[in-house]
């Protein structure tokens, strides 16, 4: 399964995401530290998933060109 990124929040404990997800599927949950926010808008949210599906399709920048800045 291609990564996703899914907004959600915690609700008793528990983290409550916006849209269904496939059973049994793995989660990474990423959490601000403190008083930080972890806040995107939409269009933050949409250059993210576009990044996800280049790299899904295998359009990557080299770890060392990008280490470069070229």
């Amino acid at each position: 399964m291609p990564m996703k990124v899914v907004r959600g929040r915690v609700e008793d404990g528990r983290v409550v995401v916006d849209e269904p997800l496939p059973e049994g599927v793995e989660v990474t949950v990423v959490v601000a530290a403190g008083d930080e926010r972890f806040d995107h808008d939409e269009e933050q949210i949409a250059e993210l998933r576009a990044s996800l599906d280049e790299a899904d399709r295998g359009e990557l920048v080299p770890l060392d060109v990008v280490l470069s800045g070229r």
